[in-house]
């Protein structure tokens, strides 16, 4: 633990004009760089004083300055070995003991540093060193961080629930009980994956309202790509070797006409799909569509 030890010794002013005191800071975490070490005068300028840390005598130091800063970095006792201002030398006092306290070491554990689009959800962990009392994490989504205990966060997601491909920087701050900090960070990627959404109704009444029956697809090779609607009698009523036809987010569909360009009636029609995933995987898909006019 770290701490600083200001001492203040009376200075007899009725006997001197000339003085120098030293105080200091109180906190200083390794991982902050340095922190201050204060030298107060009286008398007239320049001052020239001597410092130590731990005994080890520094060079002297010049200053006009009556409040002078000492960039300190290195624990120890700081103490004053003289001073004199521009007409003789002053009497000195005052110390501080400059204890370095031992900071915390951020660590962000993860299963994976990819995840699939289809769900975009990711457990967190801190494994990180020292006696944290508390987590502040942000997720690189221009979301507000939040101080949390290993979070089970799902990354944005889109009008149609599927992750948006994105990569994010993940930061964790962990805090100790000296409120030394530590910051780390990990690059988080939510890739495209394989997936498919298609609806079981449509109602094409033209209230601008669900009037074209339509999908949204990811991860799929366009040009394997076939869609077919079957009628109760088996006929094949309406096809299409496009997906992007059928994309909901082209406002493109099925209108419920035939191929001939007529309405047909309502009712449950059957479809068939068929296209290969990414990967070359195949893929058949059976199912009941319901038009509603």
């Amino acid at each position: 633990m770290k701490t600083i030890l200001i001492i203040i010794l009376s200075l007899p002013f009725f006997v001197y004009s000339q003085s120098a005191f030293i105080i200091g800071d109180e906190y200083l975490c390794d991982n902050e760089g340095t922190s201050q070490i204060m030298v107060s005068f009286n008398g007239s300028p320049p001052f020239t004083f001597v410092y130590s840390i731990d005994g080890d005598v520094k060079p002297s130091i010049t200053t006009t300055q009556t409040l002078y800063s000492i960039v300190a970095k290195k624990g120890g006792l700081y103490e004053l070995i003289s001073m004199s201002d521009a007409t003789s030398p002053g009497t000195i006092s005052g110390s501080a003991i400059l204890t370095i306290l031992n900071s915390p070491l951020s660590v962000i554990s993860t299963v994976s540093d990819t995840i699939k689009s289809i769900n975009p959800s990711l457990q967190l962990s801190s494994n990180s060193i020292g006696n944290i009392i508390q987590q502040e994490w942000n997720f690189g989504d221009n979301s507000p961080s939040q101080v949390i205990n290993n979070p089970k966060y799902t990354f944005p997601l889109d009008e149609n629930g599927i992750g948006v491909v994105s990569d994010y920087q993940v930061s964790l701050i962990v805090t100790d009980y000296n409120s030394c900090k530590d910051t780390t960070f990990k690059n988080i990627s939510v890739i495209d994956d394989y997936w498919i959404y298609i609806p079981n109704s449509f109602s094409p009444d033209n209230n601008q309202l669900n009037d074209k029956f339509c999908i949204e697809f990811s991860g799929i090779r366009e040009n394997t790509f076939t869609f077919n609607v079957i009628n109760k009698h088996g006929e094949v009523i309406y096809k299409t070797t496009n997906p992007n036809s059928l994309l909901c987010s082209n406002n493109s569909g099925w209108s419920g006409k035939n191929l001939e360009g007529n309405d047909v009636p309502s009712g449950n029609y059957v479809y068939e799909l068929y296209y290969q995933e990414w990967d070359g995987w195949k893929n058949t898909k059976r199912g009941t569509i319901s038009l509603i006019r």
